[in-house]
């Protein structure tokens, strides 16, 4: 199936499931939002969660990717690839945002001389939920670093660590909002490491999710939801906010898998999931 390593591969195969997901997330991320669905328990606990699952399918993917190909020979090809996908579609948003801003003029917006520079560059100062493009760039940079890493000492210590910045960033994400605010704290990579490198973990897998590890990983998420919601123990409390995610993407993925031979509903589903960095920047 893999041809040599080097810096040009072949296509590989696509996983159904994995863009059923993803325009699964992406209409979450239109409903969050929308702020249509309150703040139930199903909310909290599986649709807010969908910009977690696009962080965890970043890692899979990318690992993917990386899967054929060479380090350090491929480098230029991944960093200009994760630009004409990431940077040119948001730059192409950005007149219109500008457009936009200084017609409205939208309250607490203070349209600064230096803004334009700065939104160029990836920071997407005063662009409300553009926090994430910021953040995905981050990750795009970083990520071959953390492939060496895994390359060289395996997935399961990069995860320890990566999991470790997670919790770290937890117990202390009060102050740092304070500190640093709400869309430097949202795009900071350490918060959401752990889910990144879980994703290159699940990329290993991806083809034995089955029935029995869906069932198995719904039963850990309601555990985890469980945890988080009762707060009897402030630690374990900050360890399910932070895993919660990982048994659900493997639960979804299993059962979205049988879904793909469904007519409509799977099209619809790929055209979301292959199309969401658009419709992203589009909301």
């Amino acid at each position: 199936m893999l041809a040599r390593r080097g810096v040009s591969a072949p296509t590989r195969p696509r996983w159904a499931e994995i863009d059923l997901l993803k325009g699964l997330a992406i209409l979450w991320v239109l409903l969050i939002h929308s702020r249509a669905l309150g703040d139930g328990p199903g909310f909290l606990y599986v649709v807010n969660r969908a910009v977690p699952l696009f962080v965890i399918l970043f890692g899979l993917n990318s690992t993917l990717w990386w899967r054929s190909r060479a380090y350090p020979q491929a480098l230029s090809l991944w960093y200009s690839t994760r630009a004409k996908r990431i940077l040119v579609p948001y730059w192409a948003t950005l007149p219109v945002w500008w457009a936009l801003a200084l017609h409205i003029r939208p309250y607490g917006v203070v349209l600064h001389g230096w803004l334009p520079f700065v939104q160029i560059a990836g920071y997407t100062a005063a662009i409300g939920t553009g926090w994430f493009v910021t953040l995905v760039l981050l990750l795009a940079a970083l990520f071959p670093w953390i492939e060496v890493a895994v390359r060289r000492v395996g997935p399961w210590p990069v995860l320890v660590v990566a999991m470790a910045a997670e919790l770290a960033v937890e117990s202390v994400h009060g102050a740092m909002l304070e500190r640093i605010g709400l869309m430097n704290f949202m795009a900071f990579p350490p918060r959401i490491l752990g889910h990144v490198v879980f994703g290159m973990l699940l990329a290993r897998w991806i083809g034995r999710i089955g029935p029995a590890a869906g069932f198995a990983s719904a039963a850990l998420w309601a555990l985890c939801a469980v945890v988080q919601r009762s707060q009897f123990s402030p630690a374990l409390s900050a360890i399910a906010a932070v895993t919660i995610d990982f048994p659900l993407v493997v639960a979804l993925l299993a059962m979205l898998r049988p879904l793909a031979a469904v007519p409509v509903l799977a099209p619809a589903l790929t055209w979301l999931g292959i199309s969401s960095w658009g419709v992203y920047l589009g909301q």
